[in-house]
This record gives C-alpha cells, sequence and structure tokens, in this order.
C-alpha cells in the first residue's frame, strides 16, 4: 500500500509539473502576442492563438489526467506523505499564481486589439464620412449642369 501511495504521489507530483509547464508556455504566449500583434497585426496575433490552441488542448489532457486526484482533493491531499503533500501545495499555488497571470496578460492583449479596432473603425466612419461628401457635391454638381435631371446622379 505505501508503494501505491509513492507512486500516486509522484504521478500526481509529475503531472502538476508538466501543468506547470504547460501553464508558463500559455503565459509566455499570451505576453507575446501583443508583439506579434505590433508586428504582424492580424497575422502575426493569430499564429500566436493558434500555438495557444495547441497548448490549452495539452492543459485540457493534463486535466483530465488529474481529475482523478482533484476530483477527491481532500482525500487525496490526506492521503499524501508529508514531502509530496508541501510539493504538491507549491506546485498548487504556483499553477494559482500563473493562472492570474495569464488572465491579466489576456485582459492587456483585449484592451491592445479593442484600441486597433477603435481606431480602424474611426477611419472608416472618416472614409464613409469623405465618400458621402464626395457623393453629395457630385449630386450638386450634376444638378448645376443639369445632368441630375437626365439620371445621371
Amino acid at each position: 500500500m505505501k508503494q501505491s501511495k509513492r507512486r500516486d504521489a509522484g504521478e500526481l507530483i509529475d503531472l502538476l509539473d508538466r501543468a506547470l509547464s504547460a501553464y508558463e508556455l500559455l503565459l509566455s504566449l499570451s505576453q507575446g502576442q501583443a508583439a506579434a500583434f505590433a508586428k504582424g497585426g492580424a497575422a502575426g496575433l493569430l499564429k500566436v492563438i493558434a500555438r495557444k490552441q495547441e497548448v490549452i488542448g495539452a492543459i485540457s489532457a493534463l486535466d483530465d489526467a488529474l481529475r482523478p486526484y482533484t476530483s477527491q482533493w481532500e482525500q487525496t491531499s490526506r492521503a499524501l506523505p508529508e514531502p509530496a503533500r508541501r510539493a504538491v501545495s507549491a506546485a498548487a499555488a504556483d499553477l494559482s499564481d500563473l493562472i492570474h497571470r495569464i488572465i491579466e496578460s489576456e485582459k492587456s492583449v483585449e484592451r491592445l486589439v479593442a484600441a486597433a479596432r477603435d481606431r480602424l473603425a474611426g477611419k472608416a466612419r472618416s472614409v464613409a464620412g469623405g465618400l458621402k461628401a464626395e457623393k453629395a457635391y457630385r449630386r450638386g454638381e450634376l444638378a448645376r449642369t443639369g445632368g441630375i435631371l437626365d439620371g445621371e446622379g
């Protein structure tokens, strides 16, 4: 029985270490989105997002592997030897911190993309206003020359 607990503790710690690595990569990609967007616009951002999706898939698989441990966390924690319990607790705290940092990074990128979208919308409104003015000017010109009466406008 003791050997099984050690094996389970080792497997749990290994899964948590792999999860930490995956979340660290996700944070790095999240933080890199701003630079990718600045360099390559939407295309650069889409490349980073595609890579993030791969990492999220790996995290999902790790989540599935961790489910037997996390679904009954109290029992799992009590069954761990003390050194493993400390290591698991530290890994869980690190994961929590990483997740919060990822959320903040994602919010920052969201604000960056929203600002770019708003600037583009402003330019589009300006162009639309210019086209409307040009059309009104043409209508006035056609009316003066009699072209509007001939159905040109």
